[in-house]
């Protein structure tokens, strides 16, 4: 590696967690449903908190001092996110959830009988957007544990002209954190059963989603429909 390129390793976290908590500060936050986090969390009860690949950046703060254990890539990107999540109060999982990653599904559901919750963008890490693999119904089927959906919008926010359409805050916004009710998986299904449940969780997610755009927009005054990205 180049020095360059260690100076940007070792500065680029740094960097996005100092510029994470200045977000926090000169922002407000405004939760919906998180009856549905709270009932689990606090009775310390796991379940594996479903978050799309746009909310990579702030949900490591949202989240914050959690002991959520996230699942994050092997790969360069992923060191950067994975100081985040640990300078955040959080720890991590290296690894993807795809059948061949026994490795990484070992390591969730240690995570989970421990009591504590798991976090999945089940859309990534490259796409497509908004379709949900099906490595989070595996991870919450071999787990026997709930999938809490979990979406925030910006009332101020730049969109990435990225395969995700990444959420990029402004200072002084109000985040809109959605979660949805809690979603059990059959520990049994056969192949139709489980494509069928997969689509059903995916649409769920993605209700969750639609609510957190809804309530961004009400709170900015903006009466138009709201664009999927």
């Amino acid at each position: 590696m180049r020095w360059k390129d260690r100076v940007l390793a070792w500065f680029a976290p740094r960097f996005s967690v100092w510029l994470l908590r200045f977000l926090g500060l000169t922002s407000r936050r405004v939760d919906v449903n998180r009856v549905h986090f709270d009932s689990l969390y606090d009775n310390g009860r796991p379940f594996i908190l479903g978050i799309w690949h746009t909310n990579v950046m702030c949900s490591p703060y949202l989240n914050r001092n959690r002991n959520i254990a996230v699942l994050i890539s092997a790969s360069r990107d992923g060191d950067m996110i994975n100081h985040v999540v640990h300078s955040l109060g959080n720890t991590s999982i290296r690894g993807s959830t795809s059948r061949k990653s026994v490795s990484a599904l070992k390591a969730i559901i240690k995570h989970l009988r421990s009591g504590s919750p798991v976090a999945i963008t089940p859309d990534g890490p490259r796409g497509p957007a908004f379709e949900l693999q099906p490595g989070i119904l595996i991870s919450a089927q071999k787990g026997r544990v709930p999938i809490v959906p979990f979406h925030y919008e910006c009332t101020r926010q730049w969109i990435a002209k990225s395969w995700d359409s990444h959420r990029i805050p402004k200072p002084f916004t109000t985040f809109v954190v959605s979660y949805g009710e809690p979603i059990y998986i059959p520990e049994q299904m056969n192949v139709q059963e489980f494509e069928a449940k997969r689509k059903e969780v995916e649409g769920l997610l993605m209700e969750n989603t639609e609510r957190a755009r809804a309530r961004s927009a009400e709170l900015r005054g903006d009466t138009r429909s709201v664009p999927d990205s």
